[in-house]
């Protein structure tokens, strides 16, 4: 809990007057402290509860971005520097890479790569971004009697693109291999953004852009239970072939989250529990 320095006399009037607190915050996050920032507006909230650009401020540095996530033997752990060849090995996928990031997006070097991964602990006020490595719950290798369990790494989660002010983000969730997605890895994963978009973090809409002539993976989108709002007509030219690509616009809004009853289904039997009730 954090400890509240009780405030002198002199102190008290600058206190009481918001720009104080946000003057206080944003010099934080132009220092790049964003621990010390997350601070203040703890310490500006006592003052002013629930004021809107408080909260949008603490949204971007919230300590439950950083929590692990898990469930049913597939976990998504905020990545570290170790991580970076299974990320050049993704990049690497051409293939996978078209899907997972739609083209025109521009590839990652090592370099850069590294820069995210040592950066991650607060990449949504950096890079208004926040990656996952997927990884896989294994016992190979292990004796039988043995408690512990490895964890192999066998695709990429991001939540891009995030809106502070509007609560909103793009999905991507990949898995390379054919071998990993089985098992439903993908839906579980898929699941556990979902719980932790709408339950924890209180985002409002989760967006999906999918290539039109992907229809698998847009039955795959609409099955999970976002919704099409939209054809964006020539959207995306491909760097191969030069042509221009329609793309399918999907949302999924918290109230539709809550009302879905294949997510409700899905969860209860692949994670052990109904993620569209919220608990207080």
């Amino acid at each position: 809990m954090l400890k509240l320095d009780k405030p002198n006399s002199a102190e008290a009037p600058a206190k009481s007057n918001l720009s104080y607190w946000l003057s206080l915050v944003d010099e934080q996050f132009r220092k790049k402290s964003y621990t010390l920032a997350r601070d203040f507006i703890l310490r500006g909230l006592v003052d002013f509860p629930n004021h809107p650009l408080l909260l949008d401020r603490l949204f971007i540095v919230d300590r439950q971005w950083n929590l692990p996530i898990a469930g049913n033997r597939i976990h998504l752990v905020i990545p570290k520097e170790s991580d970076l060849s299974f990320f050049q090995q993704c990049y690497a996928n051409a293939e996978f890479m078209d899907q997972f990031l739609p083209m025109g997006r521009k590839n990652q070097n090592a370099e850069s790569i590294l820069f995210a991964l040592k950066n991650s602990e607060f990449s949504v006020v950096q890079f208004k971004t926040k990656h996952w490595v997927i990884k896989k719950e294994e016992r190979e290798g292990l004796p039988q009697n043995a408690s512990e369990t490895n964890l192999k790494s066998i695709g990429l989660a991001s939540l891009v693109d995030i809106q502070i002010a509007h609560r909103r983000a793009e999905l991507l969730v990949g898995i390379p291999d054919k071998e990993d997605r089985k098992q439903a890895a993908a839906v579980i994963a898929t699941l556990l953004i979902f719980d932790f978009a709408f339950n924890q973090i209180s985002l409002h809409k989760l967006t999906s852009i999918v290539i039109a002539n992907n229809l698998h993976s847009q039955r795959s989108t609409e099955s999970i239970g976002f919704i099409q709002e939209g054809l964006r007509r020539q959207h995306l030219r491909d760097p191969k072939s030069r042509m221009w690509l329609d793309c399918y616009e999907n949302g999924m809004i918290e109230n539709n989250f809550r009302e879905n009853g294949v997510i409700a289904r899905l969860s209860q039997r692949l994670l052990g529990r109904n993620i569209t009730v919220k608990h207080f």
